[in-house]
């Protein structure tokens, strides 16, 4: 699914940072504290908290490891988050993620790797506040792999735009190359800067968004899927009810061309 040797090239590090904002939740955003508690029998015998470093455990007694001890815990060290970790565990969970790694294994098969390795042992040695381990899914990495070559064909392109709401300049994009089952190029506007200027191409984006098409296929791949909107579309889609993406579509406020055809289905169009 994604390579681990993709080829990133011509990143705009002003589109990779307004991606971050734009998809990630705003409480994540915001610099946030969080503390390693390493355990002996439930007892800590050693703590440390982001940007305050290695602080006296005795201190700050940790009350359980009920959820509702570990919300207190966090509380009480001024954190928004605690993971605990009993020490006779940490061996154990670097074997269990060693053993099931190879090397053939793309980064999004290793990441599932590590969690599902961590959820056996939530509960049972690791503990988080917030329950995170209890609440991520840890699914099959090969039926993911089998969704998405169902849904995105190889040597084509992924496309996104999302356009600054004045219309002045793109805000972020990403133009992505699927071949052999993998992501293994990803890039910008910036690659194609010379064949679609940004100022014009954002100024009419909606009667534009066929160049950017062309100027992928004559660099990269032929797009399979593109999508263009502004970004307060994007937020009324992020945050509004679950049918504002197909209103958005009818509208004409968003345009997703080349559209592939499940993709149509799901928008009933």
């Amino acid at each position: 699914m994604l390579s681990p040797e993709i080829d990133l090239a011509n990143l705009d590090a002003r589109h990779w940072n307004n991606w971050w904002q734009l998809l990630v939740p705003p409480r994540m955003l915001a610099p946030q504290a969080w503390a390693l508690a390493i355990l002996d029998g439930g007892k800590v015998i050693k703590l440390v908290v982001t940007k305050r470093g290695a602080i006296d455990p005795q201190a700050t007694p940790l009350p359980g490891l009920a959820e509702r001890d570990l919300a207190a815990y966090a509380k009480s060290l001024g954190v928004a988050a605690v993971v605990a970790i009993e020490r006779s565990v940490m061996g154990q969970l670097a074997a269990d993620i060693e053993s099931a790694l190879r090397l053939d294994q793309d980064l999004v098969e290793q990441g599932l790797v590590a969690l599902r390795a961590l959820k056996r042992h939530a509960g049972k040695g690791v503990w988080t506040e917030p329950p995170l381990l209890e609440l991520l899914p840890a699914p099959a990495y090969e039926p993911i792999q089998r969704t998405f070559d169902l849904l995105i064909p190889d040597r084509s392109a992924l496309v996104a735009y999302v356009i600054e709401d004045d219309r002045q300049r793109i805000h972020s994009s990403i133009i992505a190359v699927k071949n052999d089952g993998d992501i293994v190029r990803a890039s910008t506007h910036r690659a194609i800067v010379d064949l679609v200027p940004e100022a014009s191409f954002a100024r009419d984006w909606q009667k534009s968004t066929k160049r950017v098409a062309a100027a992928v296929e004559e660099r990269f791949a032929k797009p399979s899927v593109a999508l263009f909107l502004e970004r307060a579309t994007l937020m009324k889609i992020l945050t509004g009810p679950s049918d504002q993406l197909p209103r958005e579509v009818n509208a004409k406020t968003v345009i997703i061309d080349p559209a592939p055809a499940w993709l149509l289905g799901l928008l009933g169009g």
